[in-house]
C-alpha cells in the first residue's frame, strides 16, 4: 500500500517542488502552505509521514512542537527540512529527523525510506487513543558499542556523549563486536565509523550485525566523514536507524547526537516491548493455562510438523495418548480445586518424562498426547510404560481448599508406532497415527485401565 505524507512548507515553489519528487515515486502526495491547513488535514486523515519545510515567520520548529505534544498525533514520524544549525531544535522539538532543505533524491528518499520502515505506531494511536508520550524509555543505562576508524576518536566520543547520556560506553573494535553478538553479549546501540579500516567496511559490519541473531534487534547510527556524504542513503537502505557526522567537535554536534542516539533507544524499547507482548500472546494462544503444556490447537499442527520430519529423516516415530484413570471420581469427591492440581502435577511429570525432544500437549479434559521422534518400537514401548509409571509413582499432594491430604492417581497409555513412510502427505500421517494410539488408548481402559497397550508398528495406509 502507497505510503500517504503530508507536505507542510510555507514557500509554494518548495512545496510544488517536493510534491512532485515524491509523487514520481509513486506516494500518494497531499500539500499545505499554513499551520492552520495541516491542522485541518490531520483532523481529515492521519498520513504516515509529515515532512516540515520552511514557514516565512519561522514557526517550522514550533509546529512540530505542537505536532509532538498533540496525543493524537505524536506517534505520526516527522522528518524535518532545516539547515544544520537548527537541527538541534528540531530533534528537540520533535522531529524524528532532519534533512537540509537542499538534499539530493537520494537520501531524500532513502531518509523517506528509513522512516517508514521504522515507523512502528501502535495501531490504538492510529484510531485516536494514544496516550501523551512519556519521553525516552529505555532500560536503565543502555549500552551503546562505540566502533571507530581509531581508539582517539572512539575516546572522544565516548566523551562527548557521557556527560549527556546516562549509557555505559564500551569502545570495540569490528572482531570484538561480531564475536560478543555471536556469544550473545549485544549492544542496545552500535555507533559504528562508516570507514574503520578500509573504504566502506563500517556499511558491512553493520550488514553483518544486523544479520545476526544476538545483535539484529539493536538501534544502529553510522558516523560518515564530511567528505563521505554519498553513504549516508546507502547506510539508511541498510538499515541505519540514523546516520551522523563522525566528528562530534562542539557542543551543538554532540548535543544532536545525543538526542537522536537518545530517539533510537526509546524506539527500540518500544520495539522490544511490542515483540516481547506478541511472543507472550503467543505462548497463551498455544498452551493451556493450567499445566503449562501444549494446548490441542498448537498440538495437532506440531504433530504434522513432527511427521513430516520424520518423513524426510526416512525415521519413524511414536505417539502416546494418556488418559487419567477414574479422573471424574476426583472432582466429585475432592472439588474441582483438587483435580486441577492433580492435571498439574501429572502434566508436570508428563513433561519431565518425554523431555525436551519430544512433545507433550493437553488434549482437552483429562486427556494427554506425547509424541517422540526418531523413536524405534522397542524404545517406544520403554517410554510408555515410564509415562505409566510416572503418573503413579507418588500420590499427588492437594491444596488445603481440597481438605489437603493426597491421593494416588493412575493412568492408560495408548501407543501408536509409526514406520517411515513417503507415499503419504504429512498431516494425513499424523491423523492416522493419533487415531491409531486413541484405538490404544481405549483398548487400554477396556482391559482395566492402568496399563500400556501397543498399536503394531505399520506404514499408514
Amino acid at each position: 500500500m502507497t505510503a500517504r505524507i503530508m507536505v507542510a512548507d510555507g514557500i509554494a515553489t518548495a512545496r510544488i517542488t517536493l510534491k512532485v519528487r515524491l509523487s514520481a515515486v509513486r506516494y500518494d502526495v497531499a500539500a499545505v502552505a499554513s499551520a492552520a491547513q495541516l491542522m485541518q488535514e490531520l483532523d481529515a486523515a492521519l498520513p504516515d509521514l509529515i515532512i516540515l519545510g520552511n514557514f516565512p515567520d519561522g514557526s517550522a520548529i514550533d509546529i512540530c512542537g505542537r505536532l509532538s505534544r498533540d496525543p493524537r498525533l505524536a506517534d505520526i514520524p516527522v522528518l524535518m527540512l532545516v539547515r544544520p544549525e537548527q537541527r538541534l531544535a528540531a530533534l528537540q522539538a520533535g522531529a524524528t529527523a532532519t534533512l537540509e532543505p537542499n538534499v539530493d533524491d537520494q537520501m531524500l528518499m532513502a531518509r523517506i525510506r528509513n522512516i517508514l520502515r521504522q515507523s512502528d505506531a501502535p495501531q490504538a494511536s492510529r484510531m485516536g487513543m494514544a496516550e501523551a508520550p512519556a519521553g525516552f524509555v529505555h532500560a536503565d543505562r543502555p549500552l551503546i558499542v562505540l566502533i571507530a576508524d581509531s581508539q582517539t576518536r572512539a575516546r572522544r566520543w565516548r566523551q562527548m556523549l557521557s556527560e549527556r547520556m546516562p549509557c555505559r560506553f564500551e569502545i570495540r573494535d569490528p572482531d570484538e563486536a561480531l564475536g560478543a553478538a555471536s556469544a550473545g553479549r549485544t549492544a542496545d546501540l552500535y555507533l559504528i565509523s562508516a570507514d574503520i579500516r578500509e573504504r566502506g567496511d563500517g556499511l558491512r559490519l553493520l550488514s553483518e550485525l544486523r544479520s545476526r541473531q544476538g545483535s539484529r534487534d539493536a538501534g544502529f547510527v553510522i558516523a560518515i566523514g564530511p567528505d563521505r556524504a554519498e553513504l549516508s542513503a546507502i547506510a539508511l537502505d541498510l538499515g541505519a536507524g540514523d546516520v551522523m557526522p563522525d566528528a562530534l567537535c562542539t557542543a551543538a554536534t554532540a548535543e544532536a547526537a545525543a538526542v537522536s542516539l537518545q530517539m533510537l533507544l526509546s524506539r527500540k524499547s518500544k520495539s522490544d516491548q511490542r515483540r516481547a507482548e506478541v511472543q507472550r500472546h503467543m505462548l497463551w494462544a498455544m498452551t493451556d493455562p493450567l499445566t503449562g503444556l501444549y494446548n490441542r490447537r498448537y498440538a495437532l499442527p506440531k504433530l504434522a510438523d513432527i511427521a513430516r520430519d520424520a518423513m524426510l529423516a526416512h525415521q519413524g516415530f511414536a505417539v502416546f495418548a494418556i488418559d487419567l484413570d477414574h479422573f471424574k471420581a476426583v472432582n466429585d469427591c475432592h472439588g474441582h480445586t483438587a483435580g486441577d492440581a492433580v492435571l498439574a502435577e501429572v502434566a508436570q511429570r508428563l513433561r519431565d518424562t518425554i523431555g525436551v525432544d519430544g512433545m507433550t500437549a493437553r488434549m482437552g479434559g483429562e486427556e494427554f498426547l506425547a509424541v517422540q521422534g526418531n523413536c524405534p518400537p522397542v524404545r517406544a514401548a520403554r517410554i510408555a510404560e515410564a509415562l505409566r509409571l510416572a503418573v503413579q509413582a507418588r500420590p499427588v499432594r492437594l491444596p488445603g481448599l481440597s481438605g489437603g491430604g493426597a491421593i494416588r492417581v493412575t493412568a492408560s497409555v495408548g501407543v501408536a508406532m509409526v514406520a517411515p513412510a513417503d507415499d503419504i502427505w504429512p498431516d494425513q500421517l499424523a491423523r492416522v497415527a493419533l487415531e491409531r494410539a486413541d484405538r490404544a488408548l481405549l483398548a487400554a481402559k477396556a482391559a482395566g485401565r492402568n496399563q500400556v497397550v501397543c498399536s503394531r508398528a505399520e506404514r499408514a495406509a
